[in-house]
């Protein structure tokens, strides 16, 4: 069994075909296929293609109208084998999407960000023990229950950000 990376991402496309299109894949349980098929599911192939073993598990969407361009987008929630999707956001960019993708895989203890702005494709990623994570990803993810009955616990900066400290004895 892998370890689950739970993702949200929200999809926009000025054509409106391309929505209702990822729409309808989303319907029939297919994700990753819908974006860069692979016809019969092949361990290598699904890898090298989608950067993931398998198709997206437990999918969960909703269809939004942005009142500031008039065409509608997606919030898509899914889990993934080990790690996000990357090779299919890829495509979706290449394809005209405009996307902001959240993951989270909490047995490596990794949290990011994938998306497209007005500088192009960008990537955060942070080490949950290892250095301050954004509140939004915090939040988003519910991290801090992880660290609930433990040693740890994850404190708010003044900017905005949350470190993992270890709790302090009151002896």
């Amino acid at each position: 069994m892998p370890n689950w990376c739970m993702n949200t991402v929200v999809a926009k496309h000025s054509d409106p075909n391309k929505i209702n299109g990822l729409r309808d894949a989303l319907v029939l349980d297919m994700f990753f296929e819908h974006i860069i098929p692979i016809g019969e599911w092949e361990y290598n192939k699904a890898i090298d293609k989608w950067s993931t073993k398998w198709e997206a598990s437990g999918i969960s969407w909703m269809k939004f109208p942005d009142g500031r361009t008039g065409n509608d987008y997606l919030e898509i929630s899914f889990e993934s084998a080990w790690c996000p999707p990357e090779n299919v956001y890829a495509a979706m960019i290449q394809d005209g999407w405009y996307i902001t993708a959240y993951f989270y895989e909490p047995g490596m203890g990794f949290v990011g960000k994938y998306g497209t702005d007005l500088d192009g494709i960008y990537e955060e990623s942070y080490e949950i023990n290892n250095e301050p994570i954004p509140a939004e990803l915090v939040e988003m993810f519910g991290i801090q229950e992880m660290f609930e009955d433990t040693e740890y616990e994850l404190v708010e900066n003044d900017d905005g950000f949350y470190e993992v400290k270890e709790i302090e004895n009151a002896d």
